[in-house]
Order: C-alpha cells, then structure tokens, then sequence
C-alpha cells in the first residue's frame, strides 16, 4: 500500500472518528431534549387528570406531590377525596395535550378502576414512578394511595422516528464527509509527495545502476525538501568516496610496485653474485621501512583521520617530538586537549620529516600558542629552507603529489595525512611562506578540553 493511499485513509478514519464523536454527543443531547419535552407533557396531562379527578375547572396543574417509603404520591389536595373510586358517574373525558396521543388509567392493585382514552394494551401495568421509554410509548405511575396509582402513557413513536432519523443522518455524513476527505487527501496529496516519488526514483535508479551522479530535483518545502537536499549531499559524498577511492587504489599500487621491485631487483643482484648479502639486506631493510611508513599513510588516509579521542597533553607531546627531532620548541609546559595522540605525533613527525627533508641543515622551530580565534590551538613548523612556489602550497596536500623537479625520497603521502588529520580534530592545515624563507606549517586543532 503506498504512502499516498495510506495517507488518504488516515484522513478517512480520522474525520470519520470526529464526526463519530461529535453525532454521539449530540444525538446524546437531542435524545435528552426529545424525551425530557415527551416527560413534561406527560406530566402536564396526568396533572389535567388529576384535576379533572377534583372536579376543578380554570388551569390545570399537577397537584403537589410528596414522596414516602412507597415513592412519590399526592397530597394536598387528595383526589380521593372528592372522586370516589365507585362512581357510576359517565367516565370523564380525556384531556390529552395538544398535537399528542395520551392515555391514563386510574389502578388499584392489579385492577383498572377507570381509563381516559384507550389506553395501549402492551403499556404494562406498573407502579414506577420513574418514566419509562418502552414500545412506542413513555409512560410513569403516581400513587395515590395505598396500592392505587394513577398511570400515563404518552405516544413515543414521533421521538423514536427523530432519533432514528438523527442516527441516520450522523451515519450518512460520517461516510459522506470521510470519503470526500480521502478524496481530498488523495487529490492534495499527490504534489505534496512527489519529491518524495522522485527520491524514491532516484534511490532506484542508483540502486540499479550504480550511477552516483544522479540528483534529485529540490521541490517542495520543509521536511521533504530537507530530505531531497540531504539524499544530495549523500551521493555527492558517496560519489567523493568513489573517486577517492579510486585514486587511492591507483596511486597505492603505483607507489607499492616501486619498493617491491627495488627488494626483487637487489634479490636476483644477489642470487646473481653481483652483491654482497649485507648489501641485499640493507635494501631489502630501507624498503621495507618506507613500505611500512606508506601503508601507516594509506591507513590514515583509508580512515579519514578518524581515530580514538582521548585526553592528552598537546604541550608534551609536541615538546617531546620536537626534542626527538632536534628542533627547538616554544610553547606552553601544559595543554590539555581532547584527541587521538597517534594520529597528532603521526602528523607532528610527518612535518618534523618533511621540513628535515626539503631543508637540510636549515634550521627548524615548532611552536604551539592558542588561536586568536576561541576554542582552537596553533602548533607551527618552521623552517629556513628553500621553501615552496605557490602553485606548489596549492597542491601540497594532495595524496601522492609532489612538486616538478624533486628528487628527494618519499610518497607525497606526508601533507596529505597532516591534512587529514587536522580535519579530523575540527581544524585544518596552512602552508605559507616563511620570513626572510622557508616554509610554515599551521596546523589548527580545536580545543575539546580544558585549556
């Protein structure tokens, strides 16, 4: 069942449950208005009959009644006293209210002493002075006397036809108005989802194909054009993880066939006699570091430079890596920081590295001061070498880049991780010119910790 058709019957039910609700509270209060107009006029008669028990003219009313241990009864004034109970005298006539059909009879006992009008056969003879709604007819007793009471019964049948009729009603609208709402909801709801019929398209197309450049189009508002522009952003970084990877695997295996054939050329030198086994191991020792240092690079780029934050002192460990390197340091003697210590001395002994490197014998300085902007440090690498050009700061931190010309050992995997890294802990690298030369290494690393 599809959201749309889901959508139009929960509209459906949901008007069908207040409309529900809204007849059953107000056929509650018409049946209440319906049968409390049908309990006065009954009231209204057997008060006429009571007065034409007392041989009173001019208004009728009921006469006032008291209630005893055998429910409410007459007493002042007492029909039985002026009309007696065997009188011969022609039955009186039958006051019924206008636009009504009532009858009464007056009981001793199980015996009928005297009826006005035909009084229905299937009105049981009951002392009940509370009004009872049965067949058609409403009718109560009021006592009199000892075992005689005075019953009436008012015809029902035209308040039983209202109500039957209002429940009909409420019934007919109920349906009537839920299917137009489905209908409505069916109809209003169609543009309202079709981003969500082209997202589901797009999701289809790409699960079939495979094809990441596929975009979904940003229509609607809210939370389904919020949607559509987030499925966006996932293929576009889905389709930035393809191609990185791609590019990874290439470069990898480019970067990983150099020192392999190295090991297999200085291998079959040896076997040939044309090197000394020191030789062979020596090289065969040199390569297998360098492989081991590219793939802890291809790890940390694999990954994202995600890595196990931790509480750790930035000040030491930067301290300690420079005093590793021979280079001076200039900084706080305490840091506290959140972040992965691997990864921060791997990017440390990278730009240590890479500054002895491209810079032999200039000097090298690291610093580390908080930034003027809150919440970040800066831990700089400088040096006094040649430096670099511009268009080389541009694209030092590519993986497996490295500038025209250099003929130094390495896999341009350095910057790279360092960039990754500082992105890792919610900062970035700069690379500038140094004053009077060199270069300056700024890595921005955010303050998750005390400071």
């Amino acid at each position: 069942m599809s959201l749309r058709v889901r959508l139009a019957l929960f509209i459906a039910v949901a008007i069908a449950l207040a409309l529900l609700v809204q007849g059953f509270l107000g056929y509650a209060s018409f049946e209440r208005l319906q049968v409390g107009n049908l309990e006065r006029e009954l009231d209204a008669y057997l008060g006429r009959i009571a007065g034409l028990m007392e041989g009173r003219r001019g208004p009728l009313r009921m006469p006032r009644m008291d209630r005893d241990d055998d429910g409410p009864r007459l007493t002042s004034p007492n029909p039985l006293e002026r009309f007696r109970l065997d009188d011969e005298r022609p039955a009186l006539f039958n006051p019924t209210p206008p636009g009504t059909i009532a009858h009464a009879r007056l009981v001793r006992g199980q015996t009928v002493l005297r009826e006005w009008g035909s009084f229905p056969g299937e009105v049981p003879l009951s002392n009940n002075p509370t009004p009872v709604l049965e067949n058609n007819w409403l009718y109560r007793s009021v006592r009199l006397g000892p075992e005689v009471y005075l019953q009436g019964a008012v015809e029902a049948s035209q308040v039983r036809a209202s109500l039957a009729g209002y429940r009909q009603t409420v019934l007919f609208t109920t349906l009537g108005v839920a299917l137009l709402g489905a209908l409505a909801a069916w109809l209003l709801s169609g543009p309202a989802l079709r981003p969500l019929q082209h997202l589901q398209e797009a999701a289809r197309r790409v699960a079939d194909s495979g094809d990441l450049s596929l975009r979904v189009p940003p229509e609607g508002s809210g939370e389904l054009r919020h949607l559509s522009q987030t499925f966006n952003q996932m293929l576009e970084r889905l389709s930035a993880y393809r191609q990185r990877e791609t590019e990874f695997t290439r470069n990898a295996a480019h970067e990983l066939r150099t020192p392999l054939t190295a090991m297999r050329l200085q291998l079959d030198s040896q076997h040939q006699g044309l090197s000394t086994p020191e030789e062979t191991l020596s090289v065969v020792r040199e390569e297998v570091e360098r492989m081991t240092h590219l793939s802890e690079s291809l790890l940390t780029l694999a990954r994202e430079g995600r890595g196990q934050r931790v509480g750790l002192d930035l000040a030491q460990l930067t301290r300690e890596a420079a005093q590793k390197a021979g280079a001076s340091y200039q900084g706080p003697e305490r840091l506290e920081v959140s972040g992965d210590p691997f990864l921060l001395e791997q990017a440390l002994e990278n730009l240590l590295s890479n500054a002895q490197k491209y810079a032999p014998g200039a000097s090298v300085a690291v610093e580390l001061e908080p930034a003027p902007d809150p919440g970040f440090v800066w831990l700089r690498v400088r040096d006094e070498g040649p430096g670099m050009p511009p268009e080389v700061l541009r694209r030092a931190t590519e993986p497996f880049y490295r500038a025209p010309g250099v003929r130094t050992p390495g896999n341009g995997l350095g910057l790279s991780v360092v960039a990754q890294v500082a992105q890792a802990h919610g900062g970035k690298l700069v690379l500038a010119p140094n004053q009077p030369q060199g270069l300056v290494a700024e890595l921005w690393l955010r303050v998750t910790g005390p400071s």
